[in-house]
């Protein structure tokens, strides 16, 4: 079997049929699709279940919310074993019809990938083309700052995903690898969190084609706020990771270095820019406050490397415990 596809859904009512056609357009025809329910409340499980009727390509079950990851997992656990290639949907997006045949085929070509990816277009809750979208992939250039890696070059750097850039649903993994990252673990941040573990064990490749729809809709801004609050458990993994090896070692301490030291810092200047412009035009001064709390936490990273040392100090008495 090619690919398997694991769909996870949450109240996903209005456009779960659209993400089910898009699997069944795909121009690569060897594949199996496993839909996972998180606990809906509204109609989703039932819209599924008639959509799906009758294709022995689909099938589908409903479990308690426990949120993306361990969806995603109960997924892959009911693919068949023999499949090559695995592919996370989320239930509102869309794949255009060669997004399974483009990635695979890449992987084909490329055994030394593990992971395949690709940018986005972006649609709105009613479908409607916003444009394309843009998946920033971080790397300090030669000076050691921050650019965002030309789509032209597409292997990309565990750097990049240490940084939280360059990640998303927007991928296709080989199973052979994926299998040895012990699947999705985090709660949240759990993209970010593959992306890392894949990337220590074989390349990630970002093509630039797009083949995948976002939507973009209100639950955005929730994930938003929700990133802020969970990104610090994703920080505390990757800051406190003990490698495997000397090479795992050296990769983890220059990522660290570059974050705290460059791309945590300008990304703090480019908030606090963003916040002052936000005081000008609405006169609001808690985003003044804002902007002045970020425009501090930049020039102190800067020049005092708080964050840097604190991060190493937590892995020296880590390693002094073990």
């Amino acid at each position: 079997m090619k690919a398997g596809i694991v769909i996870i859904t949450y109240n996903n009512e209005n456009h779960i049929i659209e993400a089910i056609e898009s699997v069944r357009n795909q121009t690569l025809t060897d594949w199996v699709c496993v839909m996972i329910d998180n606990g809906s409340t509204d109609t989703t499980f039932e819209v599924i279940q008639k959509h799906i009727e009758g294709d022995e390509r689909f099938s589908c079950f409903k479990k308690s919310n426990e949120g993306p990851a361990a969806g995603r997992n109960m997924g892959f656990s009911k693919l068949p074993e023999n499949v090559e290639y695995l592919h996370f949907l989320d239930g509102d997006d869309v794949l255009k019809p060669t997004f399974m045949e483009h990635l695979t085929g890449h992987l084909d070509a490329h055994p030394e990938a593990g992971l395949a990816a690709c940018q986005f277009d972006e649609i709105d809750f009613d479908s409607n083309d916003c444009g394309k979208g843009h998946r920033s992939r971080f790397a300090p250039n030669k000076a050691g700052w921050p650019h965002d890696i030309p789509l032209e070059e597409i292997r990309t750097p565990f750097v990049s995903f240490f940084a939280s850039t360059a990640v998303g649903p927007y991928g296709v993994y080989r199973r052979s690898v994926f299998i040895h990252t012990n699947g999705y673990e985090l709660k949240s941040q759990e993209d970010t969190d593959m992306f890392c573990k894949m990337s220590l064990l074989a390349e990630v490749h970002y093509l630039p084609v797009y083949l995948y729809k976002k939507r973009r809709h209100a639950n955005n801004l929730a994930h938003k706020k929700s990133y802020r609050a969970t990104h610090q458990v994703f920080r505390d993994k990757w800051d406190l990771y003990q490698a495997k090896n000397a090479e795992e070692e050296k990769l983890v301490q220059d990522a660290i270095k570059y974050y705290y030291n460059r791309h945590k810092p300008l990304r703090d200047f480019k908030v606090s820019l963003k916040a002052f412009r936000n005081f000008v035009k609405r006169l609001d001064f808690g985003q003044f406050k804002w902007s002045m709390k970020l425009l501090g936490d930049g020039l102190s990273e800067i020049l005092f490397q708080k964050s840097f040392k604190k991060v190493q100090r937590r892995r020296a008495a880590l390693s002094a415990a073990a």
